[in-house]
C-alpha cells in the first residue's frame, strides 16, 4: 500500500516537471522578449540643472543572446519650472514595441540667500528695529518681504523660507536697549482756524513707542488759546518713553479777527489726475483737514499713480468721474461717451469698492470742442439730459483758477481765486492736480479761506447744481 502511494507521488512530481517546470524554464531561457536594465522610474533634478534623457539599457532576445533596440521618446521637461513631468520611452525591435514611463521631478533644493548689513544689534521688549536685511532665492527671486525675525536667548534670529520650504537662518548677538524716540500723530490738522469767540476744542494726539506701545495717556500738553483775542497760538505736545526718549510736536491755532456773517462755501475740485503731484496735494489737504473732489481719468499721466485714488477715497475725499481716455472723440455720439464714462466708473469701483455717480464733462457742459466730433448733432444738449436720466450728477464750476493755460504762476492763481471767491456765496473752483504750480497754490487758498471763515466742502449727492449754459 505504501509502495503504491510512493509511486503515485513520484508520477505527480514527474508530471509537474515535464508539464510546468521544464516548459517555464525553456521560456525563461530561450523565449525572446524585451529585457530592461538600469532603468530609473523616477529621476530628481534640481531646478535649472540640465536634463539628460536616461532611457536605461534595453535589448530584445533571450538569456543567451540579446540584440540592441531602437528607442524613441515623447514628453518634455521644463527645467525652469518646478513640477513633475512624464517621459514615455518606446523601444522597437522589428514589429515589436515596448513602452516604459519615467517621472522626472524638477525641484528647488537650494536655500535662499540672506544678507544682514548691520554690525551692531539691539532690541527691546516689544520691538526689533528695522535692520537692513535682504533675501534672494534662486527660484522665487526677491523674498525680502518674507523675512521673519525674533529674539531668543539674547540673539536676534533672522530667517527666511522660500516657496519650496528651503530655509536660511542667521543669528546675531544683540543687547536689550531702547534708543528710538516715540512718535506723535495729531488728531486733526496741524493748523486750525477759529473765528473770534469761537470755542476751541482740544482734539489731542496719539503717541506710540516701539518698546512701550500706546502711551497716548502720558502726553503732556502745553499752551493756551484765547479765542477772545485774535492772534496765533501754539499748542505743544510732548511724550517721553520709559527710557527717557522724547518727542515733541506742535499745532498752530489761528484766531481770525474777521467773522463772515453769511455762510460761504468753497468747493476745491481737481481734474485730469491723479499725477505725480497728487501726493503733495493730499498731504496739504490732510494738514488742514480739508476735503476736496477729484475728477479722475485713466490717461497715461494718471496710470502710474492709481494708488492715490484709493488714498484720496480713504481720507474722505470725493472721487468723481472725468473720462477714461480724456480724448474729445468721445463726443461723437451718446454711445461713445457712455462707453468711456462706464469704463472710468468701473475702474474707480475696482480701486475703491465705491460706485461713483458724480461726473464732470471733459471741457465742461459748455464746451464747444464737441462740435468738431458730433456731426452737428448737438451732443451736449443730449448728454446733459441723458446722464441725469441714468442716475449721474454732473458739475461744472464758477471759479476758474487760471491753470488751464492762462498762467503758470502760482501767486497769480492764488490772487485770481481769492478775488473770485469774494464775489459769490458758493465757489466751485476748477484746478488740475497734474499742474505743479496749481497744486502749490492750494495751501495759500486754504489758509485765506480758513482765516476768513469760509467752509471747505466736497461734492456729494446733496450738493447744489453748478451748471453752465450748454453751447452747442
Amino acid at each position: 500500500m505504501r509502495r503504491l502511494k510512493k509511486e503515485k507521488l513520484l508520477l505527480i512530481l514527474m508530471l509537474i516537471l515535464f508539464v510546468v517546470v521544464i516548459p517555464l524554464t525553456f521560456i525563461a531561457l530561450f523565449w525572446p522578449k524585451f529585457k530592461v536594465k538600469s532603468f530609473k522610474d523616477v529621476i530628481i533634478i534640481p531646478y535649472q540643472q540640465k536634463f539628460q534623457i536616461e532611457h536605461g539599457t534595453i535589448c530584445y532576445g533571450n538569456a543567451f543572446h540579446c540584440e540592441d533596440v531602437e528607442v524613441e521618446h515623447t514628453g518634455n521637461v521644463d527645467i525652469t519650472q518646478k513640477g513633475e513631468y512624464k517621459i514615455t520611452y518606446i523601444y522597437k525591435y522589428k514589429t515589436k514595441n515596448y513602452q516604459k514611463e519615467q517621472t522626472i521631478k524638477v525641484i528647488d533644493n537650494t536655500p535662499p540667500k540672506l544678507e544682514v548689513k548691520e554690525t551692531e544689534f539691539y532690541y527691546c521688549k516689544n520691538s526689533i528695529p528695522d535692520y537692513e536685511v535682504k533675501a534672494w532665492d534662486n527660484y522665487d527671486g526677491d523674498i525680502t518681504k518674507n523675512i521673519e525675525k525674533k529674539v531668543e536667548n539674547g540673539k536676534i534670529i533672522f530667517s527666511v523660507t522660500d516657496s519650496s520650504n528651503n530655509k536660511t537662518t542667521i543669528e546675531k548677538e544683540a543687547i536689550e536697549k531702547d534708543i528710538e524716540n516715540p512718535t506723535i500723530k495729531l488728531i486733526g490738522g496741524e493748523k486750525i482756524f477759529l473765528n473770534l469767540h469761537e470755542e476751541y476744542e482740544e482734539k489731542g494726539v496719539t503717541a506710540l513707542d516701539n518698546c512701550d506701545g500706546d502711551i497716548s495717556d502720558k502726553v503732556k500738553i502745553e499752551g493756551n488759546v484765547d479765542t477772545k483775542k485774535e492772534g496765533e497760538y501754539t499748542i505743544k505736545y510732548t511724550i517721553q518713553d520709559e527710557k527717557g526718549n522724547e518727542t515733541s510736536k506742535t499745532r498752530t491755532i489761528i484766531v481770525a479777527g474777521k467773522k463772515i456773517k453769511e455762510e460761504k462755501n468753497i468747493y476745491l475740485t481737481f481734474d485730469d489726475g491723479p499725477s505725480k503731484y497728487t501726493k503733495e496735494l493730499l498731504d496739504i489737504l490732510k494738514k488742514y483737514d480739508v476735503k476736496a473732489t477729484f475728477f479722475v481719468t485713466n490717461q497715461t499721466i494718471a496710470k502710474p499713480y492709481e494708488d492715490l485714488i484709493l488714498r484720496a477715497y480713504k481720507e474722505g475725499h470725493t472721487i468723481g468721474l472725468h473720462s477714461y481716455t480724456h480724448t474729445y472723440d468721445i463726443y461723437q455720439n451718446e454711445e461713445t461717451y457712455f462707453n468711456d464714462l462706464y469704463k472710468i466708473q468701473e475702474k474707480v469701483k475696482n480701486i475703491t469698492g465705491y460706485t461713483s455717480n458724480i461726473i464732470r464733462f471733459p471741457g465742461g457742459s459748455s464746451n464747444t470742442i464737441s462740435r468738431n466730433y458730433d456731426n452737428n448733432s448737438h451732443i451736449m444738449s443730449k448728454l446733459t439730459k441723458s446722464v441725469e436720466e441714468k442716475g449721474f450728477r454732473y458739475f461744472d464750476w464758477n471759479v476758474i483758477s487760471g491753470d488751464a493755460g492762462e498762467t503758470t504762476d502760482t501767486m497769480e492763481i492764488v490772487s485770481h481765486v481769492i478775488l473770485e471767491i469774494g464775489k459769490r456765496k458758493d465757489s466751485m473752483i476748477l484746478q488740475h492736480d497734474i499742474k505743479d504750480y496749481s497744486v502749490k497754490a492750494v495751501e495759500n487758498i486754504i489758509e485765506y479761506g480758513l482765516r476768513n471763515g469760509y467752509n471747505f466742502l466736497k461734492i456729494t449727492e446733496e450738493t447744489p447744481n453748478f451748471h453752465h449754459r450748454v453751447n452747442n
